[in-house]
C-alpha cells in the first residue's frame, strides 16, 4: 500500500530530492552553484511534467489516511505549476545574485508548497502547504540583500503574511472546535449545520485566502513586493503562488462547505469587486513598471474572484481559465523586463522604455502583445478570458457586476496602452540599451509571447483543459 501511495506523490518526491541535492551542492561544491540551480531545477520540472502527464490518466485516490487527494484537479494544477516554473527558470538571468541567494532553491520550496495545496484534503494539510509557500515567498522577496527597498518590502510582507496566517489558523481552530474534525470530506455534506459560528470561521479563513490572492484589502504587499524584488523573483511570485491560491479556494470553498455557499459567494464577490475597482484605479497613477503590474495584478485577481463568486461549475471553469491566461500574460511582461535589464541598466519606470521599438523591435512587439491581451483586445487570448467571465456573469443574472467589470476594463486600457505609447511614440536621449540576455531567455520569451496571439486565434485547447480538470460533479452546481 505504501508503494502505491508513493507512486501518486512522485512529483513531490522529485521536488524534495532536488531540494536536498541543491542544498548539498550549495554547501559542498560552491564552484558549481551558479549553474546547478538552473540545470537541476529545469530537469526537475521536465521530469515532473512527464510524471504528471502519466498521473493525469489515473483515477482519483485519497491517500495518507485521506489527508492527500490526487485527482484531475490536483494533477492538472501541478502540471501548470511545473510548466510555469520551467518558464520562470528559463527566462531568468543566471547571474551572481541568483547563485548567491539560492533563488531557485527557494523557488523549489515554494513549488512544493503549491503541490501540497493542490492535493490537500484536510485543513491542517492546507495550512502546511500554505505556510511552506508563504515562507518561501518571504525569502524570495528579501533575496536582494543590498536593496533597502527589498528589505522593507520583505518585512512588510512578513508582518502582513503572519497576520493573514493567524486569521486562517484561527478560523481553522473554530471549525475544529465546532465539528471535532479537520477533514474537508466531512464538510462537503450539504446537510451540515449552517451556523453563525461556521460563517464566522469561514470569514477568518477567507481573509487568509484573500491575502494569498493579493485581493483588496489585503493587497498592499503586492506592489511593494514586486517593486522591491528582482525581475526574476517578481516573475515567480506573480505567477506560481496564484496557482496555489486557486487550489486553496477550490479545495476549501468550492468542493467543501456546501451548506454555506450563499454566505461565502457574497464575501468572495465583495472582495473581487473591490479588488477590480481599487487595483485598476490606483494603477493609473503609477510610473514604476513593476508597481503598475502589481496593481494590475490586483485588478486581474478581481476578475478571478468574481468568476468564483458565481458559485457554479461554469464559474469555476471561467475563473481557472482567466487565471491561466493571466499567468501567461504577466509572465511575458516580466520576462521582457528581465531580458532588457543588464548589470549597467535596469528597466524601472516608463521612461526607461521610451523608443524601445527602435532599439529592440521584437521585444517591443512581444510587450505589445502582452499589453493588448491584458486590455482584452481581440484576437489576443486576454479577450477570450474576459469574454468567458463576463458571459458566465450574465448567465448567472449578475448584470451590474458585468457592467462594473467592463467599466474597469476600459479604465485599465489607459495605463496598458500608455506602456505601448512609450515604447513606440516617445523619443529618448539615452543611449541604446545593451543586450544582456541569453539565447534561451529570448527564445522562451518569443515562444510565450507568440502563444498569446496563437491561443487567441485558437483558444479551444486551453478551454478544454480547464473543463477537464474542474470536476463536473461538484455539489454546488
Amino acid at each position: 500500500m505504501l508503494i502505491n501511495e508513493l507512486y501518486f506523490i512522485l512529483p513531490e518526491l522529485i521536488i524534495t530530492s532536488c531540494i536536498c541535492l541543491l542544498v548539498l551542492i550549495n554547501s559542498l561544491a560552491k564552484n558549481l552553484r551558479q549553474y546547478s540551480g538552473v540545470l537541476i531545477g529545469s530537469a526537475a520540472m521536465m521530469a515532473c511534467i512527464f510524471v504528471s502527464l502519466i498521473l493525469f490518466s489515473e483515477n482519483s485516490v485519497d491517500i495518507f489516511n485521506n489527508h492527500f487527494r490526487v485527482d484531475n484537479l490536483a494533477t492538472g494544477l501541478k502540471l501548470v505549476t511545473f510548466i510555469t516554473t520551467l518558464i520562470v527558470i528559463l527566462g531568468t538571468n543566471t547571474d551572481k545574485l541568483n547563485a548567491d541567494s539560492e533563488i531557485i532553491l527557494i523557488e523549489l520550496f515554494a513549488v512544493l508548497g503549491v503541490l501540497i495545496l493542490c492535493s490537500a484534503n484536510n485543513l491542517l494539510t492546507l495550512y502546511l502547504g500554505l505556510e511552506t509557500l508563504t515562507l518561501s515567498m518571504y525569502g524570495l522577496v528579501a533575496s536582494k540583500r543590498s536593496s533597502e527597498i527589498a528589505t522593507e518590502s520583505a518585512m512588510k510582507f512578513f508582518i502582513q503574511g503572519a497576520i493573514a496566517s493567524a486569521f486562517f489558523l484561527y478560523g481553522t481552530s473554530l471549525i475544529y472546535g465546532l465539528y471535532q474534525t479537520l477533514s474537508l470530506t466531512i464538510f462537503s455534506n450539504p446537510d451540515i449545520n449552517n451556523s453563525i459560528e461556521l460563517q464566522l470561521a469561514l470569514a477568518f479563513i477567507i481573509c487568509g485566502i484573500a491575502f494569498k490572492f493579493g485581493a483588496f484589502p489585503f493587497h498592499s504587499w503586492v506592489p511593494d513586493s514586486y517593486q522591491g524584488s528582482s525581475n526574476s523573483v517578481a516573475l515567480f511570485i506573480s505567477t506560481v503562488p496564484k496557482i496555489g491560491a486557486f487550489a486553496l479556494i477550490y479545495r476549501l470553498l468550492i468542493t467543501s462547505f456546501i451548506a454555506v455557499t450563499e454566505f461565502w459567494t457574497i464575501l468572495i464577490l465583495v472582495l473581487g469587486l473591490m479588488s477590480l475597482i481599487f487595483g485598476n484605479l490606483i494603477a493609473i497613477s503609477q510610473s514604476n513598471l513593476k508597481r503598475l503590474l502589481g496593481y494590475s495584478a490586483i485588478g486581474h485577481m478581481g476578475f478571478v474572484l468574481i468568476a468564483i463568486s458565481i458559485g457554479s461549475l461554469e464559474g469555476a471553469q471561467a475563473s481557472l481559465f482567466y487565471l491561466l491566461i493571466y499567468i501567461l500574460m504577466t509572465s511575458v511582461a516580466f520576462m521582457c523586463l528581465e531580458v532588457l535589464s543588464n548589470k549597467n541598466r535596469s528597466i524601472v519606470t516608463l521612461s526607461d522604455i521610451k523608443d524601445l521599438n527602435s532599439s529592440h523591435p521584437w521585444i517591443a512587439l512581444i510587450m505589445l502583445f502582452s499589453m493588448f491581451s491584458m486590455v482584452g483586445i481581440p484576437p489576443f487570448i486576454g479577450f477570450y478570458a474576459k469574454w468567458i467571465v463576463l458571459s458566465e456573469l450574465l448567465n448567472a443574472g449578475m448584470l451590474s457586476v458585468s457592467i462594473t467589470a467592463i467599466i474597469m476594463s476600459v479604465i485599465a486600457a489607459f495605463y496598458y496602452l500608455r506602456v505601448v505609447w512609450y515604447m513606440y511614440f516617445e523619443k529618448t536621449e539615452l543611449p541604446v540599451m545593451q543586450k544582456g540576455s541569453t539565447l534561451i531567455q529570448k527564445s522562451t520569451l518569443s515562444i510565450i509571447g507568440v502563444m498569446i496571439l496563437l491561443m487567441g486565434l485558437y483558444p479551444s485547447p486551453m478551454i478544454d483543459f480547464c473543463k477537464s480538470i474542474i470536476s463536473p460533479f461538484i455539489l454546488i452546481d
